[in-house]
């Protein structure tokens, strides 16, 4: 994969508070104490958040949930998301830690799609000051895909694409998440009617 490349080159602009990455609801800023608190480097906050929103945010398809999730807040209190909505949350926790953190996207093959069409998935990357890197995080994978080994200097995702498939992954680390993703997740009703229409392009 490339390196990330940061859309403005200020860290601070990826601290931004929204009506998505709402870190200002009490919740958030609660959640983003409670998880860091007694950590004292940003890598050790990182990791904390990333793997309680990989550890305990559902994936709103992996259990059928019937609600569609988008606000960070809302993914919280609900407990589950897609992936574009968990990433909106990790933002939303990283940010209120102080942790710059923006969205990324890769445009990949839908794996329950009997067809494999090409749909957008979503995840993140963080600006560790202490190392002076971006570093891609993907909390949406379940708990069962991952090595519990973590290393910062190193990619938390292992989402490569295959671009003789029509795959590719956007380099780009983006500071408010998607418009064309937040309509598609205002469409629809239902997890079910959201899953046959996951967007291709954001």
């Amino acid at each position: 994969m490339p390196d990330p490349l940061p859309e403005r080159p200020d860290p601070d602009d990826y601290l931004r508070c929204d009506d998505i990455i709402d870190y200002d609801d009490p919740l958030v800023e609660e959640t983003a104490e409670q998880i860091t608190e007694g950590l004292r480097d940003n890598i050790s906050r990182a990791q904390a958040i990333y793997e309680f929103v990989r550890d305990h945010i559902l994936h709103s398809f992996h259990i059928d949930a019937t609600s569609i999730t988008i606000k960070a807040s809302e993914v919280l209190e609900k407990g589950h998301g897609t992936c574009y909505s968990q990433a909106h949350l990790l933002a939303a926790l990283m940010r209120a830690a102080g942790i710059p953190c923006g969205l990324c996207y890769q445009v990949r093959k839908d794996e329950d799609d009997p067809e494999g069409r090409l749909v957008v998935h979503g995840y993140n990357a963080v600006y560790i000051g202490e190392i002076g890197k971006w570093v891609r995080l993907d909390a949406s994978r379940s708990i069962e895909e991952y090595d519990f080994s973590f290393d910062f200097e190193k990619e938390a995702s292992e989402l490569e694409v295959d671009t003789t498939a029509g795959e590719y992954d956007d380099p780009v680390v983006y500071i408010n998440p998607s418009k064309t993703i937040l309509k598609t997740l205002g469409k629809y009703d239902s997890i079910e009617d959201l899953k046959g229409n996951l967007p291709d392009k954001y």
